[in-house]
């Protein structure tokens, strides 16, 4: 049977890059998302669903397993609400939760069997902002520090067999981060915010979603695994470096 994994979020930005990069190295790849990608990948099957719906996940698990040998877990998918500490509304928190963090647990739930059984490997994208955060992020950034939590205590639980690490990345050229541009029009246009932000870097970059999967592809290697698990991987270009720079 294909060895199948699933991707969170990949009908954009590093959820589809990732899809893309795992179906061109022979991965049968079960797509989640709630719209459709703009173009379809020859080795992805997309499936919508809504990552906040328990019901909705558990359907999207048992899709994959049919599918052949599920070995990988890759959670790419984030909502994102502005609001300080005080002002989120609860079903925003709950959302937010649900989504960047939950989603994860539930499908592990649906796919444990499988994943112990082929040596799986569960990889999540976390954030700089689990660590270092801004104004107005508290839902955003208490769900990533709660889901490299997360990833410490499933490395635990599903070792020796199933390796569990995050990668976090700073800023990353994608749909979420350009939309939160245009939210904040005090930083100029969506094009000057992005220059001042890349300005701001050690390295002067914002991260091509193509090397964050390229990332992923390393933590899932079943022919040569890596001996990691409950690992933090940051791919920042140095942001974290200064804590002003994210």
């Amino acid at each position: 049977m294909a060895k199948v994994a699933i991707v969170t979020g990949s009908s954009s930005g590093i959820g589809q890059s990732t899809a893309q990069l795992l179906a061109a190295s022979g991965w049968q790849v079960l797509g989640l998302d709630l719209t459709d990608p703009s173009t379809p990948t020859p080795g992805v099957t997309h499936r919508r669903c809504d990552l906040a719906d328990e019901v909705a996940i558990a359907d999207a698990a048992a899709a994959a397993v049919a599918l052949g040998e599920v070995s990988a877990l890759v959670h790419c998918a984030a909502t994102q609400t502005l609001g300080a500490a005080g002002e989120v509304a609860d079903a925003d928190w709950w959302r937010v939760l649900a989504v960047n963090l939950l989603a994860i647990e539930r499908l592990v739930a649906g796919t444990l069997k499988p994943l112990r059984t082929h040596g799986g490997s569960v990889v999540v994208i976390s954030s700089v902002h689990a660590v270092a955060t801004t104004r107005s992020m508290a839902a955003y950034a208490t769900s990533k520090a709660a889901l490299e939590g997360w990833v410490r205590a499933a490395a635990l639980d599903l070792a020796p067999e199933v390796r569990v690490n995050a990668i976090r990345p700073g800023a990353v050229d994608t749909p979420m981060l350009r939309e939160g541009f245009a939210r904040r029009p005090e930083d100029g246009t969506v094009e000057q915010a992005f220059t001042k932000l890349a300005t701001a870097i050690p390295l002067h970059t914002v991260i091509d979603p193509a090397d964050i999967a390229r990332a992923v592809e390393l933590l899932i290697d079943q022919e040569r695994p890596l001996p990691m698990t409950g690992s933090v991987l940051t791919l920042d270009a140095g942001a974290l470096l200064g804590l002003s720079t994210e």
